[in-house]
């Protein structure tokens, strides 16, 4: 979803029993100062709100059916290496 030039941001999703893929494009949460008008300090689009970029990317790779939502990771290494 987005648009297709090499500069835009965008977002894709590829979900099977198998296999979650996310690829996200957020907006940046604070770089610099809260103004986009390019004075101050640095700029930056302020968070929530401000238009998807490549420099803020979030990402998830998951296997929905490999059990390995909310697992205590903590417990499981206590219990396994410990």
């Amino acid at each position: 979803m987005g648009e297709t030039k090499d500069s835009s941001a965008f977002y894709y999703r590829v979900h099977s029993p198998v296999v979650l893929i996310e690829y996200d494009a957020q907006s940046p949460l604070a770089y610099g100062n809260k103004s986009s008008d390019g004075g101050g300090g640095g700029g930056g689009m302020g968070g929530p709100g401000g238009t998807p970029t490549q420099q803020h990317i979030h990402t998830i790779i998951r296997t929905p059916n490999g059990n390995d939502y909310g697992i205590d990771l903590l417990k499981l290494h206590l219990e396994n290496d410990h």
